[in-house]
């Protein structure tokens, strides 16, 4: 695990990015167990789960 240490600007910049790459994964399925997946695009379905994990921590 890493701790960041961020300015409120910093935080701001990077929760926006995380948005929007949220907004742009829209499509994915989503599993019974909160588990986003696509055959055809794993890595979408990966980069999902890994902003799904960070917004439940925060």
């Amino acid at each position: 695990m890493v701790t960041l240490y961020l300015t409120e600007e910093e935080y701001k910049i990077l929760t926006d990015m995380l948005d929007n790459e949220w907004d742009r994964l829209d499509y994915l399925a989503c599993d019974d167990d909160g588990i986003y997946y696509d055959n055809d695009y794993p890595d979408d379905a990966k980069r999902a789960n890994v902003i799904q994990k960070i917004w439940n921590r925060h």
